[in-house]
């Protein structure tokens, strides 16, 4: 690759292409409020509707059957559409950034070709009372996003595979979720549930076209959302459609020199496209299908001044990084409804396709002509799934019966390639001169999950009991005599199959709906993933040597959780009270010394192995009062405390659990006309660094948000934002973590300053 990832012209064409769009937002709203304040005919102004406290909404993470919030014996955050626009969330981090107990991982690009990855995994994954990465279950419309995957200078997230445009709502499950999904359950789930026709049609409306421009200061990124939706006899269908481009992150660094010292983002280019569109054919009054079709384009392209003047690379002259993400699901649904049916009221199959894919791009120039003086690096991690589901659902008296099946295999595949060139010659000789041939840090792996469940939700007077049971089988088959793995691994790719058992015992008892009681125990699990099981590379160039081998013994991380809680609601009040406490076993830990001296001929070795546990306990509180009509004030708060712990028994703060949080807000809201909610998130210090000489400690701080809307007519809709108010420099403590206190360029990890945001949508 002997050219730039980024060129000056191409930005400069991107921003360019993106003004008109931002000078549409603001025509758009001046003719919206022209509208909304000369109508052709005057009329008496209609008196405005109250704010209605905010009623339970129906959840289906927790049970897989759709029940009311407040009847889960577990803790469930739902957000709605509603809350999804209100936000103005343009990713992943943004959407969840209110949520206590819950964060997301993303740090600025700051990545070379070769060597660091740091940056390149974007919205890496979110973290649930103190787990992330593939030990939380994240899903789309009930298919499972890909797995976090990590070698050398590449890192491939999970939280960029979606599109928050698509979203009618987001339920975010806290504590194992196993017995419902299977693997990757470990300490919790996020379902992200897809737009279907019947959200974006007005009541008694047979089709409805829709336009949504946005806008964002923070990265400078503008958004255009275009959608249809119709309804005819049988027929129903909607294409959405969701086109974005943006730069680099804004945040509080000052420093926007060309070397490591540079605090400022590297120039960036961000262009995503998406589009879902759906079709349902009801066949009666008790079948339909639903054919779904999703697609993800995402590139970022990073120009990356901040390796100039590192100490490994000191003649470095140029750098470019990029990043190629896709994503295409084709769904079929069938749902069967009769409560008439002797045998089961309820029948809901599913079958699936999804292609996921992360192309991760580098290269670099220098002024040393010795060996090499450019190189170009092409990294590729993919999965391709198949697999479908049945659940059938039984009404007994006092009683909601639930099992089925659960079905997937996977091909996991990793490729990575590049050259070294010397004057623009290609360079042929072995590492490090030349790059080497072609490979793969581990075998092309097909894996298959396959999962049994039943649940039964028992009504007995003021109580609910909600046993559950699901068994997993699980298998890692890697291709054997795969050439370009057996290249830089001689080793026998290893095969690994077990399974695992998930119990779930819930319990609610309503004593009145101002006071219900809940209790539940739950059992979770996380396969390994085939680079665990087979991940690695041999250099017996290196000093000192060294060679990975496969751990085909590897078991399951599992972990077992309690909580108890009280809830209770009224017309003007709701709260929430969460004890909870989790322990793990077998945490799996990747390249572990296990034997060799260094030598060429006698390499280290390493290996993937199940090296300890933890203990993660905590507090969740949430609340909302409605103390006048239009009023509403609300709070939540979130302590975790977690211990990893050595084969010896000793314990150590678990790095990836987060200090305290809490979230304060006030709402005014004339409820279908317009409304602001002010914000304060709050987040302590973090008190428990494990590694302090390792890990910046960063301060505890306090910032203000403020959120309005204004639904103008049955047409205009307005949403705005003022984020950060007060310009506070803060760092979050997931972005930080592995960054050295005396790190020259700290202030790259703060959070963005003030900045505005805005969008507006019009219906047809």
């Amino acid at each position: 690759m002997a050219r730039s990832l980024v060129s000056s012209s191409s930005r400069r064409r991107m921003r360019e292409a993106f003004v008109p769009a931002s000078m549409a937002l603001a025509v758009i709203g001046l003719c919206a409020a022209a509208q909304a304040q000369s109508s052709a005919t005057p009329a008496t102004p209609a008196a405005p509707r109250l704010a209605q406290p905010d009623l339970p909404k129906l959840t289906v993470t927790a049970t897989r059957l759709e029940t009311p919030e407040d009847q889960v014996a577990a803790t469930v955050t739902t957000l709605s559409a509603q809350d999804i626009a209100r936000k103005l969330a343009t990713d992943l981090k943004d959407l969840l950034r209110d949520e206590a107990g819950v964060a997301v991982r993303y740090q600025p690009n700051r990545s070379s070709a070769a060597f660091y990855s740091t940056g390149r995994g974007g919205n890496e994954g979110i973290n649930i009372r103190g787990l992330e990465g593939n030990q939380v279950l994240l899903q789309t419309d009930g298919v499972r996003l890909p797995m976090v995957y990590s070698s050398g200078p590449v890192f491939a997230g999970r939280g960029d595979y979606i599109d928050v445009e698509a979203f009618k709502q987001v339920e975010i499950l806290r504590g194992a979720s196993s017995n419902a999904y299977g693997s990757d359950g470990l300490s919790g789930a996020v379902s992200f549930v897809t737009k279907d026709p019947s959200d974006l049609l007005p009541r008694g409306q047979s089709s409805q076209a829709a336009l949504k421009l946005g806008h964002a200061t923070v990265d400078k990124s503008s958004s255009l959302v275009p959608s249809y939706a119709f309804r005819a006899a049988q027929w129903e269908g909607l294409v959405l459609a969701s086109l974005r481009r943006g730069h680099e992150t804004d945040n509080r660094g000052e420093r926007e020199t060309r070397d490591r010292s540079r605090t400022v983002g590297n120039p960036q280019d961000v262009a995503s496209h998406y589009v879902l569109g759906k079709l349902i054919y009801k066949l009666d009054a008790r079948q339909q299908f639903k054919l779904s079709l999703e697609h993800l384009d995402r590139d970022v392209d990073t120009q990356v001044f901040t390796l100039f003047g590192d100490p490994m690379f000191p003649t470095h002259t140029r750098v470019d990084a990029g990043e190629r993400i896709n994503r295409s699901l084709l769904k079929l649904d069938y749902r069967y409804v009769d409560s008439s049916n002797p045998l089961f009221q309820r029948l809901n199959a599913q079958l699936y396709w999804q292609d996921a894919k992360n192309r991760q791009l580098g290269y670099e120039e220098r002024s040393n002509t010795s060996v090499w003086n450019s190189r170009s690096r092409d990294a590729f991690y993919a999965e391709r799934m198949v697999g479908g589901s049945l659940q059938f659902e039984s009404h007994l008296p006092q009683q909601r019966l639930l099992y089925g099946m659960d079905i997937s295999s996977t091909l996991v595949h990793s490729l990575k390639e590049g050259a070294n060139y010397l004057n623009g010659s290609l360079v042929t000789a072995p590492p490090p001169a030349g790059f080497g041939p072609v490979n793969k840090s581990f075998p092309d792996t097909d894996y298959r999950l396959l999962g049994l469940f039943v649940q039964d939700e028992i009504s007995w007077g003021q109580f609910m009991l909600t046993p559950g049971l699901r068994l997993d089988r699980f298998e890692l088959d890697p291709r054997q005599g795969d050439p370009l793995y057996s290249i830089n691994n001689p080793a026998t790719p290893a095969k690994l199959s077990d399974h695992e058992l998930s119990p779930r015992l819930g319990l609610v008892w309503t004593h009145t709906p101002m006071l219900r009681v809940y209790g539940q125990y739950a059992h979770g699990f996380r396969a390994p993933t085939p680079s665990q099981l087979n991940g690695g590379v041999t250099n017996l160039n290196s000093r000192p040597a060294y060679t990975s081998v496969g751990n085909p013994d590897l078991r399951p991380e599992t972990s077992d959780a309690f909580e108890l809680g009280l809830r209770g609601r009224s017309d003007t009040l709701r709260y929430q009270l969460a004890l909870f406490k989790s322990r793990y076993k077998d945490f799996i830990a990747a390249n572990q010394t296990v034997g060799g001296s260094g030598s060429a001929a006698d390499p280290l070795v390493f290996k993937s192995v199940n090296l300890n546990g933890a203990r993660i306990s905590g507090v969740e509180l949430s609340g909302a009062w409605t103390f006048l009509p239009q009023w509403t004030l609300s709070a939540s708060y979130a302590h975790t405390k977690g211990d990893s712990e050595a084969p010896d028994g000793s314990r150590t703060p678990l790095e990836s659990v987060e200090p305290d949080k809490g979230v304060l807000g006030l709402r005014y809201e004339q409820a279908g006309v317009w409304g602001a909610e002010f914000k304060l998130t709050g987040m302590k210090s973090q008190r428990r660094n494990p590694d302090p000489s390792r890990n910046y400690t960063p301060k505890g701080f306090v910032v203000g948000d403020l959120n309005a809307w204004w639904e103008i007519d049955k047409r205009w809709s307005l949403n705005a934002a003022l984020s950060n108010i007060g310009d506070v420099k803060y760092w979050q403590w997931s972005d930080v973590r592995g960054i050295a206190p005396g790190n020259i360029a700290l202030d790259a990890y703060t959070q963005p300053g003030r900045n505005v945001s805005a969008s507006v949508r019009y219906q047809f």
